[in-house]
């Protein structure tokens, strides 16, 4: 019955509403997207009511399939028509594909409107007449504002033929190189002073086809040296990206080198590091420290060159040193180099930055930073390479000692390892995490503890941090944990037969064929207890007790352990957060780089001609890092192949006519607007990002960005609204890709809540607001970008003191304006919001009636 209801008002409304736009020239293809869409709207209903309007409509149940394509361009060419709208899912995930569908049928892209009936309508309106209500409201809306839409001239730019790796681990080693093979002029860029990123640390890993484990370095070093010596590819390293301007193609980035004070002239003899009296902490391997103020990172660093930490060198810090440069027969120190900048520009870029470990102290029920005997997955995997602290020895670390004050050669990349002219005590066996002991105790200590027992019981604990809602974890699983414990405990095992070992776990998570590595270290009598531990306790000899409950025969087990191995959970890197601000691009929730669709663009970031790979992406294993590095630079050669592009971006426009030439929008925030040799105010295409802050300022209007104009968005809030509604101007960036989340994550909303996409919500002024009032909204709502990335973080207090400029303008109306902030972690507070605001709407409405 509600149907009919609504068929009715509708009719009704159309009598008055849709008489300017040509029924026989407009259609609207409605897509059932296998009942995503259609078990939720009544397709039937929307058509009847649409129909009535005199708009033609056809449903098909996959529009952008082939078919679905095909059907579209033959509606197209049988009935003349002129413009389009289609029903289906976000824009963001098929609109290129529709725009390139009526391209290809003859028509402008301006003249296609896409309606959000998935994640916006059907996925937060469970009640069916509601949602069916909301579908019919949001294609009149794109109908509407087509019949005010102009044709859009297309701008196209030649692309840069170069790319931009950012992240020098296996990832960015494997796309560079892939790009590179394929005769793809590249740049690879690493923050630190070697590529090989977290891989270079791991002694041995673990494949799917193999029961043995293969060593790290052996599979990683001979792609470093090819990435050293590929004519195509530059490296860059100490090199981080500071900024990026342009568009997909035209990609202006700025590099920021940090000086290495050490010329290419270098042979890494080593004999500087042997005679510098700085011990550093030595990042490569877990904080130890074992290396000096001027090192490498590792033995088998690329490039292979020392560096010097400024921030320890006694020389650098005004101090009189200078040692390594009167032991450097290559005259290769030089203390005064400088920072460089380089301006460069790339058609495409390949995001690689890793992950980082979760930091473990966070769960302090585990003692980790607490207790010497308790590390972690990676510490162990440092402790168990032949290049780590202990040079491959297992040991527990309160046995071990600290032996951190004067090794002989404390840098563990020194190729000339031993020395003997030093007087300096060897420091090899020195513990990952233990405190600083001088030198005489370090030297009393080798003696007494030159072979440290081997621990006896080992339990790991799996998931620390990982799928854990509670304060300090993070809800995902890290992947890599399981078969990382697995991997540990079968090389102990194989070096140490008496070694006891217990894995406690929620699910072992050995996916495909790693299945057959679970049972091979089952088989060699690893123990497993299903149950994630309540504590670690620390006995007076320095042993531990774990305490958990055996899930399965729901017993409390008190278990004894020499070592304790946390297997801490996979985060983005605190380069992958930096990164993705710089590069404007969307974040999930946990901060990886949000991919825009996972099953059909799984490396495409949501800024076309940038990409993702590896652990920038989200927690994997090395196996499926390759393979999507692989896949990242296939995606971007074809993206630097398709030249020239066409501009997607909606830009600003100056209508020359009304145009004072009074200079105003000049001051436009990112110097997109100038004055031709004419006196003509024009538009850079390269650099406007479409914001609006231009329109804002013109106060002859003469300024409006194509595709948001005044006119098109006065008839998207004529389509859309009803008494008593919320109307919210969402910022096309992070604020969309938000909303669209709040479906994605099965969360709701009320129906009248009715969302209209801006460039920014500096494009709506106070008569589009006052146009909303009197068009029935309660109240209006700007959702505007975080400033979190450098576009942003310009546009951000902009819209801001936009907002508070109209809500005093507004006057006795000015409370009905509100504005929020969209973070895409946040989508259960941005559907809080619309509740609330929409609920307040709708008492308001009533106490009117």
């Amino acid at each position: 019955m509600r149907h009919v209801l609504a068929i009715l008002k509708y009719k009704i409304r159309a009598d008055f509403n849709l008489m300017t736009v040509p029924p026989e020239k407009t259609a609207v293809f409605i897509c059932h997207c296998s009942g995503n869409i259609s078990e939720h709207v009544d397709i039937k209903a929307v058509k009847a009511a649409l129909k009535a309007e005199g708009i033609s409509v056809f449903d098909y149940e996959y529009p952008c399939s082939s078919p679905g394509q095909d059907l579209i361009k033959s509606k197209i060419e049988e009935k003349g028509l002129e413009k389009v709208v289609i029903g289906s899912c976000t824009p963001s995930k098929h609109g290129l594909l529709f725009k390139k569908c009526i391209r290809e049928a003859g028509l402008n892209r301006a003249m296609l409107e896409i309606a959000n009936l998935r994640e916006q309508c059907a996925w937060v309106h469970p009640d069916t007449a509601e949602a069916t209500e909301k579908a019919i409201t949001l294609l009149r809306g794109k109908l509407k504002r087509l019949d005010r839409g102009e044709p859009l001239q297309d701008i196209k730019v030649d692309i840069s033929p170069h790319a931009l790796v950012i992240g020098g681990g296996i990832a960015g080693i494997t796309a560079a190189l892939n790009l590179a093979d394929n005769g793809v002029s590249t740049y690879l860029v690493e923050k630190d002073s070697s590529i090989g990123g977290q891989m270079a640390k791991i002694g041995k890993i673990f494949s799917p086809d193999k029961l043995a484990e293969e060593c790290a370095m052996c599979s990683l070093s001979p792609l470093m040296n090819e990435v050293a010596a590929h004519p195509k590819i530059t490296l860059l390293t100490r090199t981080e990206v500071e900024a990026v301007r342009g568009s997909a193609g035209k990609f202006k980035v700025t590099l920021r080198t940090r000086p290495g004070y050490v010329r290419d002239t270098c042979t890494a003899c080593g004999r500087c590091s042997r005679v510098c009296p700085v011990l550093v902490g030595n990042e490569f391997n877990c904080g130890h420290k074992d290396k000096k103020a001027i090192s490498m990172r590792f033995s088998q660093s690329v490039p292979k060159t020392y560096s010097i930490d400024p921030d320890h060198c006694l020389q650098l810090n005004g101090k009189t040193c200078g040692k390594c440069a009167e032991a450097c027969r290559a005259k290769a120190i030089d203390f005064g180099q400088q920072e460089e900048v380089l301006e460069l520009n790339f058609g495409a870029i390949i995001a690689a930055t890793g992950f980082k470990e979760y930091d473990a102290s966070q769960k302090p029920q585990y003692g980790y930073g607490i207790f010497e005997n308790v590390l972690t997955q990676m510490e162990l995997a440092r402790m168990l390479g032949i290049n780590g602290p202990t040079k491959g020895k297992l040991a527990r670390l309160s046995d071990a000692g600290n032996l951190d004050a004067g090794n002989s050669n404390p840098d563990s990349s020194n190729p000339d390892s031993s020395n003997p002219d030093s007087s300096n005590p060897d420091s090899s066996n020195a513990p990952i995490n233990a405190p600083a002991l001088n030198s005489s105790e370090s030297s009393s200590l080798k003696e007494k503890l030159s072979d440290p027992p081997v621990p006896g019981r080992i339990v790991m604990i799996q998931c620390v941090g990982s799928r854990d809602e509670k304060a300090g974890g993070i809800p995902y699983c890290s992947r890599y944990c399981c078969m990382a414990a697995l991997k540990h405990a079968s090389l102990i095992r194989k070096k140490y037969p008496d070694t006891e070992i217990t894995i406690c776990y929620i699910d072992m998570r050995a996916f495909g064929f790693y299945e057959n590595y679970y049972r091979a270290v089952q088989d060699m009598g690893v123990s497993f207890v299903r149950g994630r531990p309540a504590e670690v306790i620390r006995k007076s000899d320095k042993s531990l007790i774990v305490r958990v409950e055996d899930t399965l025969n729901q017993k409390i087990l008190e278990l004894p352990a020499d070592l304790v191995v946390l297997s801490a959970a996979m985060l983005p890197s605190p380069g992958t957060r930096e990164i993705a601000g710089v590069l404007n691009v969307s974040q999930d929730e946990t901060g990886f780089i949000k991919e825009r669709h996972s099953k059909l663009k799984p490396v495409d970031s949501s800024v076309d001609g940038i990409f993702v790979c590896g652990t920038a992406q989200g927690p994997k294993d090395i196996t499926d890092t390759i393979a999507q590095a692989g896949l990242a630079a296939a995606r971007a050669r074809a993206f630097i192949a398709d030249s020239p592009k066409v501009l997607e971006h909606e830009l600003a426009s100056i209508n020359q006519l009304t145009c004072t030439r009074c200079g105003d929008c000049l001051s436009c925030p990112f110097d997109a607007l100038s004055f031709s040799e004419s006196g003509r105010v024009v538009v850079d295409p390269l650099v406007c990002t479409g914001c609006g802050y231009c329109t804002e300022i013109c106060e002859r209007g003469a300024v409006q960005v194509a595709g948001f104009t005044k006119s098109q968005l006065k008839a998207k809030i004529e389509g859309v609204l009803e008494t008593g509604d919320l109307l919210g101007f969402v910022n096309s960036g992070i604020s969309s890709l938000t909303c669209d989340n709040i479906g994605n994550s099965v969360l709701s909303y009320p129906s009248n809540v009715k969302l209209v996409k801006v460039s920014t919500c500096l494009v709506v002024d106070k008569e589009l607001i006052m146009h909303a009032f009197r068009h029935g909204a309660a109240s209006v709502l700007f959702v505007e970008d975080p400033p979190d990335n450098p576009r942003a973080e310009v546009i951000f207090p902009l819209a801001l003191r936009h907002f508070e400029k109209l809500k005093e303008e507004l006057g006795a109306d000015g409370p009905r304006l509100h504005f929020k902030k969209a973070y895409v972690p946040n989508t259960k507070g941005l559907a809080g919001t619309f509740t609330n605001l929409a609920r307040e709407g709708e008492m308001n409405g009533e106490m009117v009636r």
